[in-house]
């Protein structure tokens, strides 16, 4: 029971401090001196980085971040990737096939590497972030819904639907889309921790928020040089960092063997 309720849990956290982060009274960029540097204590809970500036509400500051950058970036590939993989496999003909080579095309190039190569051609910043990682991620939906609806549109309701002359949009909205979208769910969780990896990832490199603004990837970077000294600038955001991804991962399994009939009735 532990086990299958706890990644829900830590997200529940994760997304009550990025959503209601800015009501807790929070101050991420205020500077104390006096507690540069300064380890986890009665202070602070989290201590202290190279400014003075409180690592909890940092943390939380990059919470709202990573929350903010995975949902809209989820949300934009999976519409997106889900109605060009939807058509493409409804349709076929040239269509399908020219579709086909552009997510080929996509698909040869490391994800994260074409993300950073649009990110440093947008310039740095949350909003060009969410771009690349968008242009990117639709490709794996697109891929998915295709493969779905080749195997669905032969089913004897949609050929009933055709020959009764419903027209297309009709067909895919209520005939093809319910029944892909369970592996679309389950490719959406996997696709969150991927978008907070990116995130992180390119805040690392000096492409994502800018200070003050706070990012766990930003953090783990100013806290890279002081790790000798004070390591809990580095340990405090990538912990935080590998528990989100953990537990999305964790809860994409879980509604995988949830939706996966075979494996539902297996169990029971």
């Amino acid at each position: 029971m532990i086990r299958r309720w706890w990644p829900v849990s830590l997200l529940v956290v994760w997304a009550f401090l990025a959503l209601f982060g800015g009501v807790l009274g929070l101050a991420p960029n205020e500077i104390h001196l006096p507690s540069i540097l300064a380890a986890p204590g009665d202070g602070a809970l989290l201590g202290y980085d190279d400014l003075g500036r409180p690592l909890w509400d940092r943390l939380a500051a990059g919470a709202q971040t990573s929350f903010f950058v995975a949902i809209v970036v989820v949300s934009a590939s999976a519409i997106v990737g889900t109605f060009i993989g939807t058509v493409s496999g409804y349709i076929g003909g040239w269509l399908d096939h020219v579709i086909v080579r552009i997510i080929d095309i996509f698909l040869a190039f490391p994800g994260i590497l074409l993300a950073i190569a649009l990110a440093g051609l947008l310039g740095p910043g949350i909003n060009n972030v969410i771009i690349a990682l968008s242009v990117v991620g639709w490709v794996g939906f697109a891929r998915l819904s295709r493969a779905q609806v080749l195997t669905v549109k032969h089913r004897d309701h949609v050929q009933a639907a055709q020959a009764m002359g419903t027209r297309t949009p009709v067909i895919i909205w209520r005939h093809i889309l319910p029944l892909i979208m369970a592996p679309i769910i389950v490719e959406a969780t996997f696709a969150v921790a991927g978008a907070v990896i990116s995130e992180a990832g390119l805040s690392y490199l000096g492409l994502g928020v800018q200070p003050p603004e706070a990012s766990w990837g930003s953090m783990i970077r100013d806290g890279a040089r002081y790790l000798l000294v004070a390591p809990h600038m580095v340990i405090v955001p990538g912990v935080a960092l590998m528990l989100v991804v953990l537990a999305v991962n964790l809860l994409g399994d879980q509604l995988r063997d949830k939706l996966d009939v075979r494996t539902r009735d297996r169990k029971e």
